[in-house]
C-alpha cells in the first residue's frame, strides 16, 4: 500500500530539492567556518572538553602564606594585645574589606579600625578565645567564642563567630564574620 503524502509536504519535498540543486556550488570561506565554529561549538565537543579533568595548583600569591599568616593572627589572638591595629599594619592590605554578618561592609584599613573602636566603646569583653586556625590555600578561618557585656544595657551575651580571611599576596585582603545561630 502506497503512503499516502499531504500536498503540504509534497510541496516542501519538491522545494528542498530545488534549494539543493541551486546550492550545489562551494560555501566561501566564511561560510565554512561558520560550520566549522557550530560543529565545534556543539554539545558533543563541549561535553569532550568537560570531561577532562585536570589539577590546576591554587594560590594566594607571593608573600606569607595562608598557612603562616593564620599563625600569626592565632598568636596575636591569643597574645591578648590591647589594640589589633599592629597586627592590620603589617597583614592586612590597605584596601582590606571588612564584612558582618549583619550585613554591613567596611573599605579600607581605617574604616576596619573605626569600626573596631565603635564596638569595643559599646562592649565589654570578659572572656575571648580562639580556636583554629583552618588554613586552606587562598585564605583561613579562626573559630572565636566571647563572653561580653552590652554596655548601654548591661545585658551578658555569650557569642561564637567564625572569621574567614581571603588572603592575597601574603596579605588579608577580605574578612568575614560569620555568627553562630543566625
Amino acid at each position: 500500500m502506497a503512503k499516502k503524502v499531504s500536498k503540504k509536504k509534497a510541496v516542501k519535498k519538491k522545494t528542498a530539492k530545488k534549494t539543493q540543486k541551486k546550492s550545489a556550488k562551494p560555501a566561501s570561506k566564511g561560510v565554512q567556518k561558520k560550520a566549522a565554529t557550530k560543529k565545534a561549538g556543539s554539545k558533543k565537543a563541549r561535553a569532550k572538553k568537560t570531561k577532562k579533568t585536570e589539577m590546576v595548583p591554587v594560590s594566594s600569591g607571593k608573600g606569607l602564606t595562608p598557612g603562616e599568616l593564620a599563625k600569626l593572627v592565632m598568636a596575636h589572638v591569643q597574645s591578648g594585645a590591647p589594640s589589633d591595629k599592629p597586627l592590620w599594619k603589617s597583614h592586612w592590605s590597605n584596601k582590606a574589606v571588612s564584612i558582618e554578618g549583619s550585613g554591613h561592609a567596611w573599605h579600607g584599613l581605617k574604616a576596619i579600625a573605626k569600626k573596631s573602636e565603635e564596638w569595643l566603646s559599646q562592649h565589654t569583653i570578659h572572656s575571648a578565645s580562639a580556636s583554629g586556625p583552618f588554613a586552606g590555600s587562598t585564605g583561613f578561618a579562626i573559630l572565636y567564642d566571647m563572653d561580653v557585656e552590652v554596655k548601654a544595657t548591661g545585658d551578658r551575651i555569650k557569642m561564637q563567630e567564625v572569621g574567614v580571611y581571603h588572603v592575597k599576596n601574603g596579605k588579608v585582603v577580605q574578612e568575614e564574620f560569620m555568627y553562630a545561630g543566625m
